[in-house]
């Protein structure tokens, strides 16, 4: 047994675990059939922590669902998604179903788009609740040129994912949509005269990013995306300092929790951007309280030796690697990238990825700056000192 005076569970939610008895079998069972954008770690196991220790939970049934989550063309029935950001249709990104028709102003909230596309499902427009046996619907994100420009960073990575699809021409992307030509030409046209006008029927009052005039010269990105489970509000029930209660308002000594796997922060339903202020602010709040024991002291001299080896590595020189030499790294047990020009060894770090090894792994033996760029800053790479293996030249 591993035994502490502190336990801080920050372990996520519940959206993944489709299993019988799961907790979102228990409080959304109409979610069960819903891909969701968490990972596989999302399983509620610090919830069931809690509670076998008496800890008390709240709001289990707020689970949120975003609009739009990626349909990876090449695995499409995976029931994790990456997410589709709102920045895509921030900066004009429009949705438009099969029939090629937009359907909701794609600025509202989350529950109106997700409500709108729902819609699409007779039984659900009748009753207002999701039937699990129902195939979730699917739709076009299509962005033009100007918006695609706008939101380059996100644009550059969802198509390096495969998720998004350079198309050039309206011939083209009547084409990859299986949307007749005149539909769309239709639809665009309508949308650029609401634009002028400065609003449309879904009462949409802002429009970045609209499509030019001449829609055969036009360049678009298109990609499938479905409204998928993104967050759970419910969770562990935490007083405002993060100590775990139990049903009668007392906490259990030595038991903390911050993050998705508590509930009651966000109410019914949450805000963008706030599970991460959650994070932060829980996190801080939990963190400092903790004592935190002082460590073995050491000997000045053993404080000189290892401020010596640190310096003694800040200045290692490293070997001149070619990219040929670099491309025969490219195996899951030998997976060297090039990032910035200076080569890394991230073998060991692939699995521990948050993003999962796979966007690793495509990389592997070559120079994977512009797949970094789009997602991280260069100060990332500070962690990484002691898997740098040479200096990419190039021949």
């Amino acid at each position: 047994d591993i035994l502490a005076d502190n336990v801080v569970l920050a372990t996520g939610g519940f959206a993944a675990d489709r299993s019988n008895g799961s907790y979102l079998e228990r409080h959304r069972p109409e979610f069960m059939s819903m891909p969701a954008t968490a990972g596989a770690f999302s399983t509620g196991d610090g919830i069931t922590l809690a509670t076998t220790l008496g800890a008390a939970t709240r709001d289990m049934d707020k689970v949120q669902i975003h609009p739009t989550g990626w349909i990876d063309p090449k695995d499409p029935h995976n029931p994790s998604k990456i997410l589709a950001a709102e920045l895509m249709r921030g900066v004009g990104g429009m949705l438009i179903n099969d029939d090629g028709q937009r359907f909701c102003n794609e600025l509202g909230t989350r529950a109106y788009v997700t409500d709108k596309m729902l819609s699409h499902n007779a039984n659900y427009t009748k009753t207002g609740k999701w039937d699990p046996s129902s195939e979730v619907p699917t739709f076009n994100l299509i962005l033009a040129s100007e918006a695609a420009a706008d939101g380059k960073k996100h644009v550059d990575l969802y198509t390096h994912k495969g998720l998004l699809t350079k198309l050039e021409g309206i011939d083209a992307l009547a084409k990859h949509t299986g949307i007749k030509k005149s539909k769309l030409v239709s639809t665009i046209k309508e949308y650029q005269f609401a634009a002028l006008s400065g609003s449309d029927e879904y009462g949409k009052t802002s429009f970045r990013g609209v499509a030019g005039k001449n829609l055969s010269k036009e360049t678009f990105y298109a990609g499938r995306v479905t409204p998928v489970l993104h967050y759970c509000m419910g969770g562990i029930k935490i007083d405002h300092d993060g100590n775990v209660l139990r049903d009668d308002g007392t906490y259990i000594e030595g038991l903390h929790a911050a993050g998705e796997v508590t509930g009651g922060v966000h109410g019914n339903n949450r805000l963008g951007g706030n599970s991460l202020l959650e994070c932060t602010v829980y996190g801080t709040i939990v963190g400092m309280k903790l004592p935190v024991k002082a460590t073995t002291d050491r000997s000045s001299h053993n404080v000189g030796s290892k401020a010596a080896t640190t310096q003694s590595k800040a200045v290692k020189q490293l070997p001149s690697i070619t990219a040929a030499e670099l491309a025969t790294h490219n195996t899951v047990d030998d997976l060297w990238v090039a990032v910035h020009g200076t080569i890394y060894d991230f073998t060991d770090f692939a699995d521990e990825h948050p993003a999962g090894a796979e966007s690793i792994i495509k990389l592997a033996g070559t120079d994977g700056t512009a797949a970094f760029e789009a997602v991280h800053n260069e100060g990332l790479l500070d962690d990484f000192e002691e898997d740098k293996k040479g200096i990419l030249v190039r021949a």
